[in-house]
C-alpha cells in the first residue's frame, strides 16, 4: 500500500513525522497523546506543498509555522523550532 502513496505525499509524511518526535523531545507540553494524529496531519499538510520546489527554507518555514499554530491553540505547549531539512531522507534539526 505504501506503494500506492505519490513520493512527496511520502516525504512530507516522513518529514512531519520526524518534526513532531523532534518537537516532543524537548518541548514543555502535557501528554495529549490523542492529538498526534491531528498534529502530524497538520504538519503534512504545511510541508506537502513545499515538496519538490528545491528549497529547504520553505520546508522549515511551513514546519514552524504548523508547530506555532499548535502553540497558539494550547499554551501549555512551547518548544524549539526547525532549523534544517534534508528533503532527501527527511532528517530534522531543531534548534
Amino acid at each position: 500500500m505504501a506503494q500506492d502513496t505519490p513520493d512527496a505525499d511520502r516525504v512530507a509524511r516522513v518529514i512531519a513525522e520526524n518534526v513532531y518526535a523532534a518537537f516532543c523531545r524537548r518541548a514543555t507540553m502535557p501528554a495529549h497523546p490523542l492529538e498526534e494524529q491531528t498534529i502530524l496531519a497538520r504538519l503534512v499538510e504545511a510541508i506537502r506543498p513545499q515538496i519538490g520546489r528545491g528549497a529547504p527554507g520553505a520546508i522549515v518555514e511551513a514546519a514552524n509555522a504548523a508547530l506555532s499554530a499548535w502553540e497558539q491553540r494550547d499554551p501549555d505547549i512551547r518548544g524549539p523550532r526547525v532549523v534544517a531539512v534534508n528533503p532527501v531522507d527527511g532528517a530534522v534539526t531543531l534548534g
